[in-house]
C-alpha cells in the first residue's frame, strides 16, 4: 500500500501544538502519509494576503485533496 499525500497547515495560536499531536497520533496508528506543509493564518495575512492563505497553498490543496 502506498503513502497518502496530504496537505498540513500548522497555523498559529494553538494550531502548531494541536497539529503536532494529531500527526503523532496518526503516525503511531500506522497511517502512511507523505506531508506537504503550507503556511496559513496571521503571518500570511500580515505578509499581504487578505485571505490568510497563499495562492501556492491552494495548489497543494487541489493536488492532495486532503487538508489537516
Amino acid at each position: 500500500m502506498s503513502n497518502v499525500l496530504i496537505t498540513v497547515a500548522h497555523g498559529d495560536g494553538i494550531g502548531p501544538e494541536i497539529m503536532d499531536a494529531t500527526l503523532h497520533i496518526l503516525k503511531e496508528a500506522g497511517a502512511r502519509l507523505d506531508i506537504e506543509t503550507i503556511d496559513i493564518g496571521e503571518k500570511v495575512y500580515l505578509a499581504g494576503n487578505a485571505a490568510g492563505i497563499a495562492p501556492e497553498s491552494w495548489d497543494s490543496l487541489r493536488r492532495t485533496k486532503v487538508f489537516l
